[in-house]
């Protein structure tokens, strides 16, 4: 769980905007089952709440692994009407909670021991004469001492005024987990920076964690083993998209049956890979109902980040990738422009910018959303590029060759015609200028040619060492077993300077995918669609 920090104006709106949304009309679309407190009829007296500055419900998941370590969040109590007069409501650990909240969910949580939480602003919550809401007061939880399970904090209050409640009790669902490190760690040397992506409606995110590549010198006598790791530096799950409410105008995030599965879930399927120092990122899509990142105005956009803020403070994800793709923009929506995608990726920095840790929001160039983004008068005075950490190529074709598009070189032949202009503010080491296709079976062997690959990075023109690679998969009975893992290695050869292909002897390194593990089940024996969800 991460905490948000006040840092700046632009932060305190984005948090008047979370709870905006959450206020709005209809189903607020990145709210949890049971977020909303029953309808009162008649508020004949004033009813008080106590909340999470992560949740709009009361039930809040904290994750820590074993060892010394905490996270906090901050809390406030709120009326439902200005009281009339000044009143104080201690908070306090209710122990008697646990068992009735076992019992109606069906769970065996154990009772978070005392000594592993603390008010360090004290636990009194005070409102004025005429005032709805306290001040934030934050709530910390350690790790010390504590063995791997489930423990539940249930922390209530009860105010003169009120009756005790479910709105008066927050509880705090805290996993104490170990280090899930593997045997191999994760590749970050200096051959490639690898950007992968996992569609979350076919596959487990855990699928990443057995990709593992080798490389291989051939030069050496006998041949030397130069690594052997899992790779995957940043990985997108897939697929969130933008939806638009028709009744109310408003954008929203969708993030399917599939990804919501995924996040609250997310000790199992998204810490293991992020604790081997991967990043772990949302990826941002179209959803098909003409409003997209090109056509939003400035409150969808308010609303859109807000929604998406939301998200993030409550889930342990690293950051955002934008594709704006399949937005299906049309007539009878607003016509596209060449402002609001700019406003968007500086209103989703701000955002990630407020939240704590280090985010990251990336960039998917693809067709025309992205490509007048070298020209700033076209963007407003907009430099997208300073608010980005990284982008690349959206263009991939399968069992094609690799469209190399290369804004700083694209006259050479051996360059994409899909390549787009510098993207304004971005320094061409952050930008990937492929995207891998794994290729079938009935892929010619034209295609599967990197000779234009060797020649782009002969003559030096490769300007850093980002790979892309398409939706990861899995060893399955289809026409893409047994080959595409071939194909893989052949080409981060040539991608690589020492690489086998870019000797005139054909001697130099070598890159093998490993794709045994893939089809190992945890017995031993060999089967299919092993990281398939399982949900």
């Amino acid at each position: 769980m991460k905490m948000i920090k006040i840092k700046n104006v632009v932060l305190t709106l984005f948090c008047v905007a979370v709870l905006a949304g959450f206020a709005a009309c209809g189903v607020d679309p990145v709210e949890t089952k049971g977020g909303k407190l029953p309808d009162k009829e008649v508020l004949e007296n004033t009813y008080g709440l106590l909340r999470s500055g992560h949740r709009a419900d009361n039930q809040v998941n904290m994750l820590l692994t074993q060892g010394a370590g905490f996270t906090t969040d901050n809390i406030y109590y709120q009326l439902t009407k200005p009281a009339a007069s000044a009143l104080s409501a201690e908070v306090r650990m209710d122990p008697s909670l646990l068992n009735e909240f076992n019992t109606k969910h069906e769970t065996d949580y154990k009772l978070l021991p005392e000594a592993n939480f603390e008010f360090p602003d004290g636990n009194t919550f005070d409102i004025s004469a005429d005032g709805k809401k306290s001040g934030f007061k934050r709530l910390k939880v350690y790790a010390t001492g504590l063995i791997p399970g489930e423990y539940l904090l249930p922390v209530t209050t009860i105010a003169a005024e009120d009756q005790k409640n479910e709105s008066q009790t927050l509880y705090y669902k805290i996993t104490i987990r170990q280090p899930q490190l593997g045997d191999h760690e994760l590749y970050t040397g200096d051959d490639f920076f690898f950007v992968c992506y996992l569609n979350t409606n076919m596959y487990q995110p855990l699928l990443v964690d057995e990709y593992f590549m080798r490389k291989v010198d051939y030069m050496a006598w006998p041949n030397e083993e130069k690594w052997y790791n899992t790779i995957g530096n940043i990985v997108n799950l897939r697929t969130v998209t933008l939806g638009y409410d028709a009744a109310t105008g408003r954008p929203v995030l969708n993030l399917g049956s599939d990804m919501r599965y995924v996040l609250d879930h997310y000790v199992k399927y998204i810490t293991p890979l992020q604790e081997k120092g991967r990043k772990v990122c949302l990826c941002l899509e179209g959803g098909g109902t003409g409003l997209g990142f090109c056509n939003l105005s400035d409150e969808q956009i308010a609303d859109f980040v807000a929604q998406v803020g939301a998200v993030l403070g409550e889930y342990a994800l690293d950051g955002i990738n934008l594709f704006d793709t399949n937005a299906g923009y049309k007539e009878g929506m607003p016509a596209m422009n060449k402002t609001s995608y700019p406003k968007l990726i500086v209103a989703m920095r701000n955002m990630l910018d407020a939240l704590e840790g280090d985010k990251i929001l990336t960039l998917v160039d693809y067709k025309e959303p992205t490509e007048y983004f070298w020209d700033t008068a076209a963007t407003g005075g907009i430099e997208v590029g300073r608010y980005l950490d990284y982008a690349w190529s959206g263009y991939c074709i399968p069992d094609q060759k690799i469209e190399l598009c290369d804004p700083w070189h694209p006259e050479d032949p051996n360059v994409s015609a899909y390549t787009h202009k510098p993207i304004a503010g971005l320094d061409a080491s952050k930008y990937g200028c492929a995207r891998m296709p794994w290729y079938s079976m009935n892929a010619s062997m034209d295609a599967q040619d990197p000779t234009h690959v060797v020649n782009w990075v002969t003559a030096g023109y490769k300007p850093n060492n980002i790979v892309v690679l398409e939706d990861l998969r899995t060893v399955l009975q289809d026409s893409y077993e047994g080959l595409w893992t071939m194909g893989f290695g052949t080409t981060l050869a040539a991608f690589d300077p020492n690489g086998m292909y870019n000797f005139d002897n054909w001697d130099g390194c070598m890159y093998e995918f490993d794709p045994g593990p893939l089809g190992q089940l945890p017995d031993g024996r060999n089967g299919y669609g092993k990281w398939l969800k399982d949900w």
